[in-house]
């Protein structure tokens, strides 16, 4: 069955093979934080109007809250992993072609050059957090992998102004 993203259904599918993947977490030491998803209109949508906004709450070793919002005002994020749909794109075919991302596609290097994914936010705590949590975060996302078939929006629908 196809999931497309970005959506809801996409976060909610990554939070059950993470529960399926419990060993590999656990691993990995307690992982709290909740993270912002911020989905931009792809190069060819143009224009800013359309984002998509997720909030991912993690708690010890799983995944406890996926949730598509129509602003981040009164959620409490740690940070927010901001892009366009195209650049989301292409770090997730990267992971399912490769089965985990590549040096070039992994989130350190995305947001760390902040060409391609932007790290976002208002307490220094939250950019320690993503350094912190960095590893399980990547393997969050490296479970895209695991997905069968994943479709992409090409231009993100229009919500309410983000906060």
């Amino acid at each position: 069955m196809a999931i497309t993203f970005p959506s809801e259904a996409f976060f909610s599918a990554l939070a059950a093979a993470m529960a399926e993947a419990h060993e590999r977490f656990r691993a990995l030491g307690f992982f709290d934080v909740t993270i912002g998803i911020r989905v931009l209109p792809g190069r060819a949508a143009g224009g800013t109007d359309g984002e998509r906004l997720f909030v991912l709450a993690f708690e010890v070793f799983e995944c406890t809250r996926t949730q598509e919002v129509p602003s981040f005002a009164p959620h409490h994020v740690d940070f927010v992993l901001e892009g366009d749909v195209d650049a989301w794109r292409e770090m997730i075919e990267n992971i399912r072609g490769n089965g985990g991302a590549d040096v070039a596609h992994s989130i350190n290097t995305l947001t760390h050059f902040g060409e391609k994914l932007t790290l976002r936010y208002d307490d220094p705590d939250g950019h320690d957090k993503l350094y912190r949590f960095a590893e399980s975060v990547q393997q969050f996302f490296d479970l895209a992998a695991t997905l069968d078939g994943v479709t992409y929006e090409s231009a993100p629908r229009r919500t309410a102004p983000a906060a």
